[in-house]
């Protein structure tokens, strides 16, 4: 008895929300500022990089949320990179300065995004903003360029999912 109790409350606990419908997660846009960052010193080709890394973490976030990804659904996640900083130098800023140690030059990075859930009519559902900076070169995960931006938009996808699962029934 004890151990079908303990099944139920599992099934339960990995049950789908209540709110499941469709979500397309649109491209990551890049705020105008940020942008002549990745222009002047980052290099474009990081845009990328972090565009893939975005639309992957929240597909898995949204799909654990009871999302179903799809280019014509209801709902849309829109996602604006504000702010970021790698944890080592760039593939542009190695070539722009010959002399950086790309293996032993560090620092702490991060990131700060914005999203936006819109409704089939387009009104906005929720909106999301997270921010997340190391603070101390002990802690930096700089093991990539993105390293500590990547915990950053880890944790903003996570934040997206529970507010896709928060969301009321439209």
């Amino acid at each position: 008895m004890r151990l079908f109790a303990a099944v139920a409350l599992a099934g339960l606990a990995l049950a789908t929300p209540a709110f499941a419908a469709d979500v397309a997660v649109r491209p990551m846009a890049v705020e105008s500022a940020l942008q002549e960052k990745f222009t002047d010193d980052y290099g474009e080709r990081e845009i990328a990089i972090l565009q893939r890394t975005v639309a992957r973490a929240l597909e898995r976030e949204l799909k654990q949320a009871g999302a179903t990804l799809a280019d014509d659904a209801p709902l849309t996640v829109e996602t604006t990179l504000v702010d970021v900083k790698p944890s080592r130098p760039t593939f542009q800023q190695a070539a722009d300065r010959p002399g950086l140690d790309t293996l032993r030059s560090i620092s702490v990075g991060g990131a700060e995004l914005r999203a936006r859930i819109l409704g089939a009519d387009g009104a906005v559902v929720k909106e999301i903003a997270y921010e997340w900076y190391e603070t101390d070169l002990a802690f930096s995960n700089a093991i990539t360029t993105w390293a500590d931006a990547e915990r950053a938009i880890r944790r903003f996808a996570h934040k997206v999912g529970d507010a896709y699962a928060a969301a009321p029934a439209s």
